[in-house]
Formats: structure tokens, sequence, C-alpha cells
């Protein structure tokens, strides 16, 4: 399937496909620690966004902050591609071994999870990116004031808060599941 994939998308490389996934999920997961999504708005889907942002006010409603500690990915795996009419979908799997658990912000007492040892958690990532997209310079620019943004440091642009619109451009992560 990966070779009809670089067919329809030439500018495909799955090494590299992998590595963005990875840096993605940690990214995410770090953006909820840190209680700012800002790094990562720009990966996810409107939905998610949604989501992630509704998961963080819920915990900053009991002073509380998710903590993944000691993140790390074990495995990457592409387990499907479907390549419809106007979209690539590409569901992937990935092993994470961390703590989760959950402190009191002001305290940082421990609240509940697992906080002695990581555990490992298997991640099923779906990503899609439009098939007609346009092409990315090498350096991108803020849609609201034209400043160079780096979108693998951050997505939103410092100087006027517009988020890079990376569905136009790239995969962007549409749901996750843990098992």
């Amino acid at each position: 399937m990966i070779n009809e994939l670089i067919k329809i998308d030439k500018t495909f490389n799955e090494a590299m496909f992998k590595t963005k996934v990875d840096n993605i999920f940690i990214m995410l997961h770090s953006s909820i620690m840190t209680d700012n999504l800002d790094r990562v708005l720009h990966f996810l889907s409107d939905e998610l966004k949604i989501k992630f942002q509704k998961k963080l006010d819920e915990l900053n409603s009991k002073n509380y902050r998710q903590m993944y500690d000691e993140l790390n990915v074990e495995s990457t795996t592409i387990e499907h591609i479907n390549i419809t009419d106007d979209k690539i979908i590409i569901k992937v799997k990935i092993i994470g071994n961390y703590m989760d658990y959950i402190v009191d912000k002001t305290t940082l007492k421990y609240i509940s999870g697992i906080n002695t040892r990581r555990i490992k958690k298997i991640n099923y990532l779906t990503f899609e990116k439009l098939r007609n997209t346009k092409r990315i310079e090498s350096v991108r620019k803020c849609p609201g004031c034209g400043v160079s943004i780096s979108v693998n440091t951050n997505g939103k642009c410092i100087y006027c808060g517009t988020i890079f619109n990376q569905k136009d451009y790239d995969f962007i992560l549409t749901n996750i599941t843990i098992q």
C-alpha cells in the first residue's frame, strides 16, 4: 500500500512520516503536561482541538495537572493506508512507555494514576492529508502577519497569535485512541 501512496504523493517518505508521528505524539503529551496546546494546535483536526481543550479545562477546574513522565516511543507502525478521491488516511500504532498520573497544580501532591514506573500503552493515531494540498515552501510564513514560523516548534505565531493551517499542506492528526 505504501507503493500506491508514493505514486500519488511523491513527497511521502515512510521514515520521515514515522518521525513526524513520533514528534507529534510526544509534543501532544508535553503540551497537555504544560497546559499549553499552542505548540500542537496546527497538527490537530478541529475535533481534536476541542477534545484536548476540554480535557485541559476539566483538569484546570480541579486544579490538576496530567503528567506523562519518562515518555518515550518504543515503536511506530503504519497499520493501514486508505486513499480516497480527496484524501489520504493513515492509521498508525504507537507503543509508548510512560508514567501516567495526575498531581495537584499548587502542591504537586499525587492524586491518582501510576507514578512509580513506566507503563506500556498502545496508541492508535489516524492522520489525514488532503490530496490537493498546497506545496509547502521551506520557509513557512504566518498567514496573519507574514513572519517566518517554525511549524515543528510552534504552530502559533508568537507575534499575532494566528495558528498555521497545516491541513492545507500536510498530514494532521484526526483521531487518537489509547488501549
